[in-house]
């Protein structure tokens, strides 16, 4: 007889802990066993689920602490075991998961991830008929095939070498597609209020704008002054270009709207004396995978993969200042009157384009403006051509439907059309949920 969603095994409905009874002699349980912490030395550091985990089921675990002292050498295990961790006594455990995970006899399927991690890093992990698998970076990586998914499987992390600390945790937030993006906000990403950095007016802020040529995984929007990056499996050459160069006391200005916890950095800035008209004529030719092959080319590149750090989180905003020594600093959301970071030393004779490789955290951000001293002339983004199947406005069937309703975030009928149907109707004709907003997605 069928079970109904009542009668289901209890196991699937228990939230995901770290195991009480047993764990690594050097691990810290805290949080409601949510939070493991490695407080000595570099081993004893095993952990297991609190429950035995279901095919497809994933396992969420953020990495919270990372030894910075390079005394360690080693770093985190995954992965699964079959023996209940019940059965097993604490003194019974090994000191690292591999090669054996304790003293009793037991099929386990662990791997070592040798890539450096940095604290926030979300890392996801599960199982199914076709092997043991984790994300990391945006990626699949296999950590074992040949499983048997007939017996019961438990969850093991062993916190070793220099990572000291992990939380278990829900899934990282993503955005699937520029529409759920654009409905996080009950206004124009564009147009959001500057939260941190008060003092500027906008009187004295001049727009400035993304190059329309860039990278094929990122998307422009808010007349190229918002980039949203697709979520896609692989990124090759996610490059994007500023359409201004700045020079000595030029400010910079940007706001993150997105950021996506599953990558280990938060991505690529750097700065550019070389002809943008040039360069992103011929994108195709860069470096695809590594923008430090940039250095390779006749042109002066500054490439900084460690401007942001893990502090980084959306709605932050940052400015960058080109000094007259040819520094540039950057700071975070008006911290302090120090530059948060010396993000790049240039010739401070020659103007430079800012630059950005999206392989990262960072999903989105906005251009908020420039304070310079040279007048910038505003530059139209050359239209692109529109595809066959682009979703037509359902009342004039003619411009393509560009506007977002808020909350739904049903997309129905062109800016044209707008006024004439907010004048007939307060409802969502797709869902007939009550419109709150309706803003233009100003894609070119």
């Amino acid at each position: 007889m069928a079970r109904s969603p009542a009668m289901m095994d209890q196991s699937t409905m228990l939230k995901i802990s770290f195991h009480q009874k047993t764990f690594g002699q050097n691990i810290r349980l805290d949080n409601n066993a949510l939070q493991a912490i490695r407080h000595t030395s570099f081993d004893n550091g095993i952990t297991f689920t609190n429950k035995p985990i279901n095919m497809n089921e994933h396992i969420h675990m953020k990495i919270i602490d990372i030894d910075e002292s390079g005394q360690w050498l080693g770093s985190l295990a995954i992965g699964f075991i079959q023996i209940n961790p019940d059965s097993i006594q604490r003194q019974e455990l090994c000191k690292s998961a591999i090669p054996n995970i304790c003293q009793k006899t037991g099929i386990s399927y662990v791997k070592r991830i040798f890539e450096r991690l940095t604290r926030q890093t979300v890392i996801t992990f599960y199982y199914n008929q076709d092997g043991a698998f984790y994300i990391l970076d945006g990626k699949e990586y296999e950590i074992s095939k040949n499983i048997d998914v007939q017996r019961q499987m438990w969850g093991i992390i062993d916190l070793y070498g220099n990572v000291k600390g992990a939380v278990l945790t829900t899934p990282p937030k993503t955005i699937a597609d520029s529409k759920t993006f654009f409905i996080q906000y009950d206004q124009k990403p564009d147009k959001l209020p500057i939260k941190y950095f008060t003092h500027l007016k906008p009187t004295n802020l001049q727009s400035v704008i993304f190059h329309d040529i860039h990278g094929p995984e990122l998307d422009l929007y808010c007349q190229n002054k918002v980039v949203f990056r697709k979520n896609v499996r692989k990124l090759s050459r996610p490059y994007l270009f500023i359409d201004f160069p700045m020079r000595p006391d030029d400010e910079l200005y940007i706001r993150i709207l997105s950021v996506d916890f599953s990558y280990r950095t938060p991505g690529v800035i750097g700065f550019t004396n070389a002809e943008l008209s040039n360069v992103v004529q011929n994108i195709d030719k860069l470096p695809a995978d590594d923008p430090m092959g940039l250095y390779d080319r006749s042109e002066f590149w500054i490439i900084n993969e460690e401007g942001f750090d893990e502090r980084l989180s959306e709605l932050d905003e940052y400015r960058f200042v080109f000094d007259r020594s040819g520094d540039i600093h950057m700071w975070r959301n008006n911290e302090s009157i120090v530059p948060t970071r010396t993000v790049a030393c240039a010739d401070p004779s020659q103007p430079f384009y800012p630059f950005f490789f999206l392989n990262g955290r960072i999903m989105a951000f906005s251009l908020i403006g420039l304070v310079s001293s040279t007048k910038i002339v505003p530059v139209q983004p050359t239209p692109k051509k529109k595809h066959d199947d682009e979703g037509l406005c359902q009342l004039c069937y003619d411009a393509p439907a560009n506007c977002v309703m808020i909350p739904c975030g049903h997309i129905f009928f062109c800016f044209d059309c707008k006024s004439q149907y907010e004048g007939r109707s307060k409802y969502c004709p797709v869902c007939r949920a009550e419109i709150k907003n309706i803003f233009e997605i100003e894609k070119d």
